[in-house]
Parts: C-alpha cells; sequence; structure tokens
C-alpha cells in the first residue's frame, strides 16, 4: 500500500509540480473508484487515502496562491 503524501514534504515543491501531483492523484481516484463499482479492489480504503492525498495538495496549492498574493500586494 502506498504511503499517504505529507504537507511538509509537498511545501518544498513548486506549483507546477503540485499541479501534476494533483492530476495523478485525480486519476488514481479514479482508477480506483472504477475498480470499486466493478469489484476488482480489495482494499476499499485506497479512496478514502487518495481524497485526503488531494485535499494535502490543494491545500498547499491555496497556500502559496495566499502567500504569492501577500508579496505582490507588498511590492506595489
Amino acid at each position: 500500500m502506498k504511503s499517504k503524501v505529507q504537507a511538509k514534504d509537498l511545501r518544498g515543491n513548486e506549483t507546477a509540480e503540485l499541479e501534476r501531483t494533483l492530476l495523478k492523484l485525480q486519476e488514481d481516484l479514479f482508477q480506483h473508484r472504477l475498480k470499486h463499482n466493478t469489484n476488482q479492489i480489495e482494499n476499499t480504503m485506497v479512496i478514502r487515502t487518495t481524497r485526503r492525498d488531494i485535499a494535502r495538495v490543494c491545500t498547499v496549492l491555496a497556500e502559496k496562491s495566499r502567500q504569492a498574493a501577500v508579496t505582490a500586494a507588498k511590492e506595489k
């Protein structure tokens, strides 16, 4: 089983890399849901952990966005 994504590890990544990670996680979630609906998935907890990983990545992206807005406002 894949280990969960840590937010502290994500904060060091670039925005583009985070967006690629988000897309990969969303594709994984789609595949897990598809397997769940066709009764091919053994561990249904992977759906929950993938959703939470997506939330972590979105949170870090929002933090970076807010930080960029604050620095842009200070420069004016």
